[in-house]
């Protein structure tokens, strides 16, 4: 197999994706695949470096216009296959409000939430919703752009964090646990907790490493991992996700899980997730990316 690496973009997680990128650039020599690696500033030129003697498109990059559905609907109108999620799971993965909405109609539990259209200019829209609440732009990843608001004065600094953004979910906070789970095919992967060296998961949590502490297994009994794992592929069956995914959790304190959202293009970097969880099951991260390849072409066979 032929495969062409792509990685950076335009995206607030470019550094992250050049990360991931690298990490499976590692995994292809250790397989023995003939690849190129490109890095590109805009995730659209994939297609100026396709060519025939290729068989996959890899696809490292995170965030906007790379996993939003936009790169893969270009993909698909040159006939270029590529790895993972297709056009319509991508769209529906990468919005909060659509996936939420998925997540309702299939059952799967995910916390109450709002949708608002916002003028960037102007104060922040106000809400139903009662304090405790997470403010989130609609169509990002990494929780950038989030806020937790606790108490009223919170707004003023989610109004320069989330107000950056116009279309913004306002989520109630759930209390508890952070939980994801990686899926690849129908295999869903043990449950990682997430013990963030911050109070937020946020973004430096995520990337610094050693910020953060993991345990996988995570800490559950037989028939609550059980659960979650069945939710995590009910989620990403909700949305049609193929190849892969992860999908993140929140366990209040009577162990009730909430759906949070669906990551179609997950990190791949050192500290990430859904690698630790296929090493977990007994997947190295060379065999993780070689079922993502093999996965990816049988969309096309």
């Amino acid at each position: 197999m032929k495969v062409l690496l792509t990685g950076g973009g335009s995206s607030h997680e470019r550094e992250v994706s050049l990360r991931s990128t690298t990490a499976m650039e590692g995994a292809l020599q250790d397989l023995g695949y003939t690849y190129q690696r490109v890095d590109l500033e805009n995730e659209l030129d994939v297609v100026d470096h396709w060519d025939d003697s290729y068989d996959m498109v890899l696809l490292g990059f995170h965030g906007v216009a790379g996993e939003d559905g936009l790169l893969q609907a270009v993909l698909e109108a040159n006939q270029i296959p590529f790895s993972g999620a297709g056009v319509a799971d991508s769209i529906l993965a990468f919005s909060k409000d659509a996936s939420k909405r998925q997540f309702m109609k299939h059952g799967v539990p995910t916390a109450e939430w709002e949708l608002h259209f916002h003028d960037t200019d102007k104060e922040l829209p106000e809400t139903q919703l009662e304090l405790p609440y997470v403010i989130k732009p609609d169509n990002e990843g990494s929780t950038i752009g989030l806020s937790v608001c606790e108490k009223p004065e919170d707004l003023i600094v989610a109004r320069r964090v989330s107000g950056a953004f116009s279309k913004l979910i306002y989520e109630r906070f759930v209390p508890g646990r952070e939980l994801t789970v990686g899926v690849l095919g129908h295999e869903v992967f043990p449950i990682v907790e997430i013990f963030p060296g911050h109070a937020l998961y946020d973004y430096e949590s995520k990337y610094t490493k050693g910020m953060s502490r993991y345990i996988c297994p995570a800490d559950l009994d037989d028939a609550l991992t059980k659960s979650i794992q069945n939710l995590a592929i009910k989620a990403m069956q909700s949305a049609g996700v193929q190849v892969y995914g992860r999908v993140d959790f929140r366990l209040d304190p009577q162990n009730q899980p909430w759906c949070l959202e669906i990551n179609t293009l997950p990190g791949m970097t050192e500290t990430s997730l859904l690698p630790m969880g296929a090493a977990a099951n007994g997947l190295s991260f060379p065999q993780l990316i070689d079922h993502i390849l093999k996965l990816s072409l049988k969309k096309y066979s």
